[in-house]
């Protein structure tokens, strides 16, 4: 991706100086599905990429070897790869934006953004924490285990940790775990 546009998710979620090591490292692993329909967190996330293009203009975007939505001319518009773990959180956040809309648990989608970050428990990942090597290996070790469904069955460790979770976590899907832990801490 570029770094226009790696810019642009950054200022989505903010304190771009403060975590840009984090992002980046977020931002360089793939996100893939183990669970039937998790995929829509990633074509959630891939929608940022429209969003970018639709904030700085087809000519304002870097033209890219073709990987679908091509132009006569070969090139396309859209950044290259499947959707980034930073990309699929972000869109995560504004689909919890979205959800609490209007009520009074509303936030904009970069609070919770880091609200998820700190569910993953990489809130402590800074820039500072970066000078040490054994971060970067760390952050990788919880984005294997958030990809992999590594973590434990009521949800520590992922996005979405519960109190008291009815199903084993890792086999629910993305979009279900967020609604039981919506309902769990942020009750209408």
């Amino acid at each position: 991706m570029t770094n226009s546009y790696f810019d642009f998710l950054c200022n989505l979620v903010g304190r771009k100086y403060e975590y840009s090591r984090l992002l980046a490292q977020l931002h360089g692993v793939e996100f893939y599905s183990l669970v039937p329909n998790d995929d829509n967190r990633g074509a959630d996330g891939e929608q940022l990429r429209n969003d970018y293009i639709d904030e700085v203009g087809p000519t304002g975007a870097p033209s890219l070897p073709c990987r679908g939505n091509c132009t006569d001319e070969g090139t396309c518009d859209m950044p290259p790869g499947g959707c980034s773990v930073l990309e699929m959180l972000i869109g995560v956040a504004n689909r919890l934006e979205f959800e609490l809309l209007g009520g009074r648990y509303e936030r904009p989608a970069r609070e919770w953004f880091w609200i998820l970050i700190d569910n993953l428990g990489l809130h402590w990942c800074d820039d500072v924490a970066y000078s040490d090597r054994e971060t970067s290996k760390e952050v990788d070790s919880k984005i294997k285990d958030l990809l992999e469904r590594q973590y434990d069955t009521d949800g520590e460790g992922g996005l979405f940790p519960l109190r008291h979770a009815q199903r084993d976590q890792r086999r629910v899907e993305i979009w279900y775990q967020m609604s039981a832990w919506v309902i769990e801490n942020y009750p209408i």
